[in-house]
């Protein structure tokens, strides 16, 4: 108990002292902003300098670290289980002498990446393909360009005007995201939307009887409760989509009604004696076809389950952890490492960003269809949330040993004769981090 109220004491006292030092550092940021004015330059043009300063940084980090250092979000960008299967054969085929002769130079090595096979070129060249975000541009570009080829065939343009196709596509935009669960989630909250945005403007048309005042009341009224869905309830696309297909229908049946058109009595819609419930009718149809489309083009051209990159993203993150551990924290006390050698403030943050990408996955999972059964949301919440504390408590040693990298004799002839047992406590907790990284990935495989 003592031991506890001290540590927490201790925490207490350190976060004080850090929010001041943050408060005066702004405080000189501010000093410095206010006495240098601000001059506008171009040199953001020059991508190729930040390209080739990028690349020094990467490289001086490298350096002084003593490691490779392996960013998980490139790690993450494509499957992962195949990516690091790629990576170690890459490697090997690269530099299949880097085991046999480790005394070689950065000079060698460079030369011997120079000289790799043409086919390995083309695989690095050609990487850019195997990106999620490509793959994703890739087909939804083609799902947009099936779709809207209806309108530029002759025979099928006045089929597609007149159940106002366009609509359609740019439901389908809004309803491709990058994962199935999230595409799933967005066609929920667009058909729920949607109708009742419809019902919303036939219900105002009918009362407002074609008056603007009180068709402006009434849309003032609609537009309140969609904001309160957006903020309140937080479902943000279901408020959107209800006012977005209120517009679409109510406020362009007036539009219709203030516009007088030679044509207008052969408007398929009622020209300026609109037909409501044509315009409606017309509008849910384009939606729903685009909100269906764009979930046969989610489901079935690349892909990307949330289900399978919160497995991969989790095992990956637990891999990192475990290769984190493995360092041995208290090391750093005795051998004088550098701050870097067990963990940065930089890689402190990047896990802690990858967790909060694991949830907005775990989200989207639980919208998924399986025939293996429903998603198991509660047991993926738990496994998180013990993750999110267990990066904390990472968090909480490196932030006790940064504040005083030297120890005393007592504390270094200490930690030499608990050496051995402390190697061995972190190679177990690593193994069962491992461990469960390979777990993950059997079942995957499986």
């Amino acid at each position: 108990m003592a031991a506890s109220c001290g540590y927490f004491s201790s925490c207490l006292q350190d976060f004080a002292e850090d929010t001041i030092s943050y408060l005066n550092i702004l405080e000189e940021l501010g000093a410095i902003r206010d006495s240098r004015p601000r001059k506008r330059s171009w040199k953001w043009l020059l991508f190729w300098r930040r390209q080739r300063r990028k690349n020094a940084n990467s490289q001086f980090e490298g350096e002084i670290s003593g490691r490779p250092r392996i960013e998980l979000t490139e790690l993450i960008a494509d499957d992962t289980q195949a990516h690091v299967e790629d990576v170690e054969r890459r490697m090997s085929q690269v530099i299949p002498n880097a085991k046999r002769y480790p005394e070689l130079t950065s000079h060698e090595l460079e030369k011997a990446m120079r000289n790799r096979p043409v086919s390995i070129r083309i695989w690095r060249t050609l990487s850019f393909l195997r990106r999620e975000d490509v793959k994703f541009a890739i087909k939804v570009g083609i799902g947009a360009v099936l779709y809207a080829t209806i309108s530029f065939i002759p025979s099928t343009r006045p089929f597609y005007s007149h159940w106002r196709g366009e609509w359609g596509l740019l439901s389908y935009m809004l309803v491709c995201s990058m994962t199935i669960g999230a595409s799933n989630t967005t066609g929920f909250h667009r058909f729920l939307g949607t109708c009742l945005g419809a019902l919303l403007a036939i219900a105002t048309w009918i009362i407002s009887n074609s008056n603007p005042i009180v068709l402006g009341l009434l849309g003032w009224m609609v537009s309140i409760g969609c904001f309160y869905v957006i903020l309140g309830m937080g479902k943000g696309p279901m408020g959107r989509f209800i006012l977005l297909t209120y517009n679409l229908s109510a406020l362009y049946a007036y539009s219709l009604s203030v516009q007088d058109y030679d044509d207008d009595d052969n408007n398929d819609e009622g020209g300026i004696d609109p037909a409501i419930w044509e315009i409606v009718l017309h509008r849910v149809v384009a939606v729903m076809t685009g909100c269906l489309w764009g979930l046969i083009v989610t489901r079935f051209i690349w892909p990307i389950s949330a289900r399978k990159k919160l497995k991969d993203g989790t095992s990956l993150l637990w891999l990192r952890m475990g290769l984190i551990w493995k360092r041995d924290p208290l090391t750093t006390l005795p051998e004088h490492h550098t701050r870097s050698s067990y963990m940065d403030i930089g890689e402190s943050i990047e896990l802690r960003r990858f967790l909060t990408h694991l949830g907005a996955l775990r989200d989207s999972a639980t919208y998924e269809f399986d025939l293996r059964g429903p998603f198991a949301e509660d047991l993926w919440k738990q496994i998180l949330e013990a993750t999110g504390r267990m990066l904390g408590a990472f968090h909480a040693m490196n932030v006790v040993i940064l504040k005083d990298l030297k120890s005393s004799p007592g504390e270094a002839e200490l930690l030499s004769y608990t050496k051995l047992q402390r190697r061995q406590l972190s190679s177990r907790i690593s193994h069962l981090f491992s461990g469960k990284f390979r777990v993950f990935g059997a079942r995957q495989r499986s």
